[in-house]
């Protein structure tokens, strides 16, 4: 294994990594961040406290990954022990404390100053402990961390048994961990409800203490718009004029909003937008703010060579989607991963759609179904448990687990106006009871488009005819009735010396050179994938954003050095693809 670093990697301070606020959209002036070098211990069947660590680990990466420090791959029955001494930061007061986790893999308990917090389960949730007392000096915070990535909880892409589209797994603690004072009456929650056509974005909120005296006041670019009051049920109704400005790729508007009640002060935001089906040209079609948008997009694994799961840095995210939107692509599908909330704050105020999945149960998989889904057409029920066996759903624990990180996840990135889709279930891994889960979904979220079955064994359910197509000609057809989206295709690889992070190379067609890369990619495009349109094609997905480590089908390499595809090439062929 080469050992690769991104730009961004190569600069990433020890001091306090990830320093910014985690969370733009619901953010409060007093915060402090605990990221930085922490002691870790890394011990067999040793779940108690311990007072003699190893070494030292950089928060917040993941234990296998380069930049902790510490890049140990083997964890599994094993346990992670995390202590950080830290004394009252500047800026925060001692009392009416919250502690904040963005995410921890998998399972973990939490002490601070000898005290048991709780304990949390899943990799992808971010979780909090509110009303907490620090000292002024010496507070000592303990983190005790158990993952073995089995696939009983929602594990996404990682695997013991790295190799092709299946990569290195992620442990501990891989997500900020901070500080913030919360008083006795305050905000814990809030939804935004856009009325696109009465110019008007209805705000349900949720308080802890008191619920009276609270005020939303909204501005556009410092300009101020109105004030309203929210009533005691929660509600108001935030009025913004005929010449509301709304949200699109082209034009990523965001009104800012700040709630107070003279004792809380929380800012936020919202954008104007809505998307729905409807029809082009004989076709359903995803409708923006009631106008027909051709999806196109990269699929983004987002993991990088030095951090893993966890972007080196805040401007490492950017990066990622400025390239994408420089390449002409107008959405990103984010794959198998939830990302730090600050990707999404990216895409609403830089413009980038995005189509989000859930991150799915399961291990191992069956190579068998995985290599021949593109191939053969299968009409399995998902909710026979036989068929549920062969595609790793094994328990009901597991499912249970599968629909609580879902829920999380609605819940945690309700509020981004670039999260235009949801993707339930890909490629049938860990599928179950597509009905029944498209269904609970919907009740969650009626404001968003649902992928149901991405890429095979349809349900028939959900607003997309979703397919996946590698190796062979797409010969895909309207059935007027969901959208027609093919959403994974392409993958074409070439090997960059010197920006791989392994020497064995995965990838659906090899290419020698880039410039054989680019004619291959040219003629996909134009011969295949375009002509598609006349029969109401309306989402293209190409695999993928960069190269992953086996993977080297990516546009970009994996350390992010080398763009492998002209960059007016393919602003050409987005451009033909997004003419209506």
């Amino acid at each position: 294994m080469n050992l690769l670093f991104t730009e961004e990697g190569k600069n990433v301070s020890k001091e306090c990594p990830l320093s910014e606020h985690p969370n733009p959209q619901f953010r409060r002036d007093s915060y402090a961040c605990l990221n930085g070098e922490w002691d870790f211990s890394l011990l067999p069947n040793s779940k108690e406290k311990i007072e003699q660590y190893q070494t030292k680990i950089l928060v917040p990466f993941a234990v296998e990954t380069a930049l902790s420090g510490v890049g140990i791959q083997d964890v599994k029955g094993k346990f992670l022990h995390y202590r950080k001494v830290f004394d009252l930061p500047q800026g925060i007061d001692k009392e009416h404390v919250c502690l904040h986790f963005e995410a921890v893999d998998c399972s973990c308990d939490v002490y601070l100053n000898g005290v048991h917090l709780g304990h949390h389960d899943g990799g992808y949730s971010p979780f909090c402990f509110a009303n907490l007392t620090l000292l002024e000096k010496g507070n000592d915070l303990r983190v005790i961390v158990k993952d073995d990535t089995s696939g009983e909880y929602p594990i996404g892409k990682q695997s013991l048994k790295p190799g092709g589209i299946w990569y290195h797994a992620t442990s501990g603690i891989y997500g900020s961990v901070w500080l913030e004072n919360i008083p006795e009456n305050h905000l814990t929650d809030i939804r935004y409800e856009i009325h696109r056509k009465m110019g008007i974005c209805t705000v349900f909120a949720k308080f802890s203490g008191k619920n009276d005296n609270w005020f939303a006041e909204v501005s556009f670019q410092g300009k101020p718009i109105c004030r309203e009051q929210i009533d005691v049920e929660g509600k108001a109704n935030l009025y913004l004029g005929e010449g509301f400005h709304e949200w699109t790729p082209e034009s990523p508007n965001l009104y800012d909003v700040k709630f107070s009640n003279g004792e809380d002060t929380v800012y936020s935001y919202f954008g104007m937008r809505k998307i729905s089906v409807g029809t082009h040209k004989g076709h359903p079609y995803p409708m923006l703010n009631g106008k027909p948008i051709f999806m196109t997009g990269p699929l983004d694994q987002g993991y990088f060579p030095e951090s893993g799961l966890t972007p080196p840095t805040d401007q490492a995210m950017i990066n990622d989607i400025l390239a994408m939107k420089t390449y002409g692509f107008n959405m990103i599908r984010k794959h198998i991963k939830v990302e730090p909330r600050r990707w999404y704050y990216h895409c609403d105020r830089l413009g980038m759609l995005v189509m989000q999945d859930f991150v799915n149960i399961g291990a191992p998989y069956n190579p068998f179904i995985i290599m021949t889904g593109p191939f053969v057409k299968r009409k399995w029920d998902d909710t026979k448990e036989r068929v549920q066996k062969r595609l790793h759903s094994r328990s009901d624990f597991t499912k249970a687990n599968y629909l609580f990180t879902m829920e999380s996840t609605v819940d945690l990135l309700k509020n981004h106006p670039s999260i235009v889709v949801w993707t339930i279930f890909n490629e049938g891994w860990g599928q179950f009871n597509t009905k029944d889960v498209y269904e609970r979904l919907k009740q969650l979220d009626e404001s968003r488009l649902i992928d149901a079955n991405s890429g095979w064994i349809d349900q028939g359910v959900g607003d997309f005819s979703s397919h996946h197509v590698y190796f062979i000609k797409p010969r895909l057809h309207s059935d007027h009735k969901r959208i027609l989206s093919l959403s994974e295709f392409g993958g074409y690889s070439y090997k960059e010396n010197g920006h791989t992070m392994m020497d064995k190379a995965f990838g659906y067609k090899k290419l020698e050179t880039k410039e054989k890369l680019e004619i291959a990619l040219r003629k996909l495009f134009e011969e295949q994938i375009i002509p598609l349109k006349k029969e109401g094609l309306a989402v293209a997905v190409y695999t993928q954003l960069s190269d992953v480590e086996e993977e080297i089908n990516g546009l970009l390499t994996y350390d992010r050095q080398v763009q492998k595809v002209d960059l007016e090439v393919m602003k050409e062929l987005n451009a033909k693809l997004k003419e209506l």
